[in-house]
């Protein structure tokens, strides 16, 4: 089958495989709890290219939708229903034309989203919905969100607004209007959003001036994302005092180890998102996206050995909005 798999020394470096091997044979079976799904969609993020593949397997890729295609017995999923979430990442990679996953991990696809549009939810979705819980974000909560352009910022304005909570995002001047269009905010009523253009000093340090002690929730998405980004020393003190969450995605050595030692300061939080129960939170993200009539902003691309390397070069460089989808048809 074809595949996007990691190779060389260390398994970093990616490449596009007309004959990889089926990751289900004929003679095998499924394990508890898993299914095979028939890829037809699958979505790509930089954690994809970062892993090595001792630890992201040799195919690449977690966020999927498709077909079932093999599941096994006492569960609520049946061969035929169209799914989207999460790959077993050790077993099976989503850049593939068929990929393991296991029934918590994957909820049905709505019908209102196309396959392209379902497996651009996975992993950013989970995580803005995952950081949210995090920071105790509901009904009229105050919202910051950092790098609200990229994947994982315009996923968490969308669901924010979908919560109706007010936000805020901070991103480039430039992407203020693609902001706009696609946070939904035009479907709800009394939707509050405000931008910062991180670009521009003088907004911004009238911004961090004017909102210390503001916000009920930072969800910050820029931070330690590989280019040098650091906003938390500067963001905290826009936390309201005692009740508010600072909650990263992405850090350094130093954040890393706070977190593994049980370190992090007060009122700041570093996660990994979730595997536990995706299927629970994958149904409300649909419920949420479906309340505004929004849905993922993304690209799509053939699933051949040009457009893999091409969509990873994107990646790489920052070069895209909102997600980056390979359809397998």
């Amino acid at each position: 089958m074809r595949a996007a798999i990691r190779t060389g020394l260390l398994g970093t470096t990616i490449a596009f495989n007309k004959d990889q091997p089926h990751p289900l044979p004929d003679t095998a079976e499924l394990k508890p709890n898993e299914l095979l799904i028939k890829v037809k969609s699958a979505a790509i993020n930089p954690v994809d290219y970062k892993l090595p593949r001792f630890m992201g397997g040799t195919v690449v890729g977690i966020d999927v939708s498709g077909i079932v295609e093999r599941v096994c017995p006492d569960n609520d999923l049946c061969v035929g229903d169209s799914v989207f979430g999460r790959v077993e990442i050790k077993s099976s990679g989503s850049l593939a034309e068929y990929a393991i996953s296991s029934v918590n991990k994957v909820a049905k696809k709505p019908e209102w989203l196309s396959f392209d549009e379902a497996a651009a939810i996975g992993t950013v979705y989970l995580t803005g919905a995952q950081a949210f819980k995090l920071g105790n974000v509901k009904e009229g909560s105050s919202v910051l969100v950092i790098g609200a352009s990229g994947g994982c910022g315009l996923a968490g304005i969308q669901l924010a607004i979908a919560m109706k909570a007010k936000v805020v995002g901070i991103c480039s001047g430039k992407n203020f209007e693609f902001v706009k269009g696609e946070s939904g905010i035009n479907q709800v009523e009394n939707a509050d959003l405000e931008l910062v253009d991180y670009t521009d000093e003088k907004a911004m340090s009238e911004f961090k001036e004017k909102n210390v002690g503001k916000f009920d929730c930072i969800y910050d998405t820029a931070t330690g994302s590989g280019h040098g980004e650091n906003y938390v020393s500067s963001m905290v003190k826009l936390l309201k005092d005692e009740t508010g969450e600072y909650v990263q995605i992405n850090g350094g050595v130093s954040t890393l180890l706070r977190y593994l030692t049980g370190t992090m300061k007060p009122q700041q939080k570093f996660f990994f998102t979730s595997e536990k129960d995706n299927q629970t939170d994958l149904a409300e993200i649909a419920r949420l996206l479906k309340s505004t009539g929004v849905k993922p902003y993304l690209e799509s691309k053939s699933f051949d050995e040009k457009s893999v390397a091409e969509g990873f070069e994107q990646l790489k460089g920052r070069r895209t909005k909102g997600k980056i989808v390979f359809n397998m048809d």
